[in-house]
């Protein structure tokens, strides 16, 4: 069989198997968790926001199935309007969503905050 370079360390090895990448195991693993902790690393500022933000939404409702609260409010708890992590169509209305918790914002400038399924 020809000589591969193990992607992790650079060095040559002769593989036992025909779709042999690495030239150990241990080097697969440091691979691709080098792999996913650079992914983390670029997600953690967006996913730092939604997680405040969600926290925020759950406490705000703790328990409640509807509660209303100004724009004021909201920001002086630290939400930020600027991340959210989808759009949902509720009764033909558009609702902005974090997660499991939606706000719609009201004619008189106050948002609705609900928990849809």
């Amino acid at each position: 069989m020809q000589q591969r370079k193990d992607p992790l360390t650079g060095e040559y090895f002769t593989p036992s198997r025909n779709n042999q990448l690495f030239a150990s195991r241990k080097n697969q693993i440091r691979f691709n968790n080098n792999k996913a902790n650079a992914k983390r690393k670029c997600k953690s500022q967006v996913d730092r926001v939604l997680d405040n933000n969600r926290t925020i939404l759950q406490r705000l409702l703790a328990g409640s199935k509807e509660v209303k609260r100004s724009k004021d409010y909201l920001s002086g708890a630290g939400f930020n309007f600027g991340c959210f992590s989808h759009n949902r169509n509720i009764d033909g209305i558009i609702w902005i969503c974090i997660y499991e918790y939606a706000y719609l914002k009201t004619p008189n400038n106050e948002y609705r905050i609900i928990k849809h399924s």
